[in-house]
């Protein structure tokens, strides 16, 4: 089977499992050891050629809601869950607007954007353990969330329902720099802003910044912005483009960082930056999993030679 990311590489595998309700769990119990890719939009994944094994696809797509608790089933289009959200007075996710997936993935990276992290509304997340091939629900304080990351990297589980809890009254997080000088820019009262207008305001900037993958194949973000410690580097490193984490540590821009090796770079013909952000690689057509694989190793290596920093992979790489 054909398997669809959004960065548009060309990939296949050997047998595929949709998990449509609870029934259909039965399938798994006949895995055994063999290789499972647990798979949603694949818009945060590099799939090589061919994955040996099963990939699963979970496609619970209903909502729940009592009062401000909501349990949402991991297959619904995350743009779907904003849009019911913001209908029915929940409020909390309108700086994780436009993001693209589905709301299986969303706890796995942790996702976060404009001073959000999803995992602060997550209550518990329903499960199968691939492990002991039982259902288990885990509370919050058990997903080990911390920055882009989660328990559910280790493999071990496929997430089937995500339980929020939404705050019933509207306070804006605008503690995000780039998103306090966007609403100046704009003129915008921080006053008036309403959680439909935070969210098309946000819908904007994403816009501005970022491709839709339906359009122009990418994957986001390539690359996770590093926490460095600044006693092993100049106090003035990036100073307009840090953002202070607390005991000495801060959070530096990856984008900037590309920035200032991109000249040094052997670009492929099939790959390039977005113009609008450099974090933002696409495929103009035909690019292969080694192109983009060595590409993104020869970022790594120019920056950590320059400037002793280790970038990280944001999107899940997925060899053959």
């Amino acid at each position: 089977m054909m398997l669809s990311n959004s960065l548009g590489l060309q990939a296949k595998a050997k047998k595929s499992i949709y998990i449509k309700n609870w029934d259909d769990l039965s399938f798994l119990n006949a895995l055994d050891n063999e290789p499972v890719l647990i798979l949603g939009a694949g818009t945060n994944v590099i799939l090589g050629e061919y994955f040996d094994g099963t990939v699963i696809e979970v496609q619970i797509q209903d909502i729940k809601s009592t009062n401000d608790h909501v349990s949402v089933g991991a297959g619904l289009d995350w743009s779907d869950l904003i849009e019911h959200c913001l209908k029915n007075q929940l409020y909390g996710l309108e700086n994780l607007t436009h993001i693209p997936g589905k709301v299986g993935a969303a706890p796995v990276q942790n996702i976060g954007a404009y001073g959000v992290e999803i995992s602060s509304f997550i209550h518990s997340i329903e499960c199968f353990n691939l492990q002991t091939k039982q259902l288990e629900i885990l509370q919050n304080n058990q997903c080990l969330f911390s920055y882009r990351q989660s328990i559910f990297q280790s493999k071990n589980y496929i997430i089937l329902r995500v339980n929020f809890s939404f705050s019933e009254s509207f306070e804006p997080n605008l503690s995000y720099p780039a998103l306090n000088n966007f609403l100046c820019n704009k003129s915008i009262n921080k006053s008036a802003l309403t959680p439909r207008l935070l969210s098309d305001l946000i819908k904007e900037i994403r816009n501005s910044k970022l491709p839709d993958p339906a359009l122009v194949p990418n994957v986001g973000s390539v690359f996770k912005n590093p926490i460095v410690n600044l006693d092993n580097l100049d106090h003035d490193f990036l100073i307009d483009h840090r953002w202070d984490q607390g005991n000495g540590y801060y959070k530096l821009s990856a984008a900037k960082l590309i920035e200032l090796i991109k000249s040094e770079l052997t670009i492929p013909k099939t790959l390039n930056f977005y113009e609008n952000h450099s974090l933002v690689l696409i495929n103009n057509g035909g690019a292969t999993f080694n192109e983009v694989t060595g590409f993104l190793n020869q970022i790594q290596t120019k920056i950590l030679e320059k400037f002793k920093i280790k970038l990280e992979i944001e999107p899940e790489i997925i060899p053959s």
